[in-house]
């Protein structure tokens, strides 16, 4: 072989090792295309009570599981707290958000509510998994609990703000705002929880002079419009502030604590434990502020749930 062909050679040996040691490898090394993993072999059913927050809710933990691979069935706006939850216990759904004093009191039972949010979560998670199987992700710092409303105008003309101020105003015959008497909205729900008007009334020692039901939406108009002088919300609904109505305080906490958590059958998160980890951050970022502007994205700017959960979850960094 003459001196200028091993010269050649010996130059595109040199050009080769250069381009595989520019790549990080050894020339000796193999360069591996990167593997797709698995798809998860699981197909996650994600229902949700029927109202805003939750609708949204929903949406979150949708989207956030599909961006990460884990196909889903859309059936949120299931029906009542009662409804969505004997479906997860029957494996028709998986997974949804639900509110730790709903599931102390309506679900397993307990008479007396918990003001504390940690000690509520920590009862409700170890009970609920070692009774029905049901594992609770981390919970939200939001309590939506319970609320009794009036226009923030009223209650500033009584001198209204507790539900004491109130319950002492009804007993001693005070002039009730319009329509004239103290009446008062709100879901058929909350009028038969073992946490809803029965015992607030008999904690309260008082009595509403009307109590209408209607959809639990309607509540916030109705009382907005004047065609009742108290209703019953939730605590982070857009509406309240929107609408310039006030949440009186309970006073005596007759109301549990409601932070919400995903709860997700215990064999569909063995199957996908990946779950946790998307949505344990979510739930950390969905603070009072947050869920109120979401809601009232909803209800009062006329956004689709999906549409306000999407656009968060980007901006948030939770999806691309």
């Amino acid at each position: 072989m003459t001196m200028k062909r091993m010269l050649v050679m010996f130059l595109m040996v040199m050009l080769v090792a250069g381009s595989l040691f520019a790549m990080g490898c050894e020339p000796d090394e193999v360069v591996e295309e990167p593997v797709d993993e698995d798809p998860v072999d699981v197909e996650v059913v994600v229902g949700s009570k029927e109202f805003t927050e939750q609708l949204i809710l929903g949406q979150i933990a949708i989207l956030a599981l599909e961006h990460h691979g884990i196909p889903t069935v859309d059936e949120t706006g299931l029906g009542g707290t009662v409804v969505v939850r004997e479906a997860q216990e029957r494996g028709d759904v998986d997974l949804f958000w639900e509110y730790t004093g709903t599931a102390l009191i309506t679900h397993l039972g307990y008479d007396e509510a918990i003001t504390d949010p940690q000690e509520c979560y920590d009862l409700v998670a170890a009970e609920d998994l070692e009774r029905n199987g049901l594992v609770w992700l981390d919970y939200t710092p939001f309590n939506n609990t319970y609320t009794i409303m009036m226009r923030q105008a009223d209650a500033n003309e009584l001198g209204i703000a507790t539900l004491s101020d109130l319950a002492e105003a009804i007993n001693e015959g005070v002039e009730a705002p319009e329509p004239g008497e103290w009446t008062f909205a709100t879901d058929h729900e909350y009028t038969i929880r073992d946490d809803g008007y029965p015992g607030l009334q008999e904690l309260y020692a008082f009595e509403f002079a009307d109590v209408i039901t209607m959809d639990l939406g309607i509540t916030y108009g109705a009382l907005r419009d004047g065609d009742v002088a108290t209703a019953m919300g939730f605590a982070t609904d857009g509406r309240i502030a929107a609408f310039e109505l006030v949440n009186l305080e309970d006073d005596l906490n007759f109301h549990p604590v409601y932070n919400c958590s995903p709860v997700v059958r215990q064999e569909i998160l063995e199957a996908a434990p990946q779950i946790a980890d998307i949505l344990n951050p979510i739930a950390a970022a969905l603070d009072a502020e947050t869920m109120s502007s979401l809601n009232m994205q909803v209800d009062i700017d006329e956004y689709l749930p999906v549409e306000v959960a999407e656009q968060w979850l980007t901006e948030q960094g939770f999806i691309e």
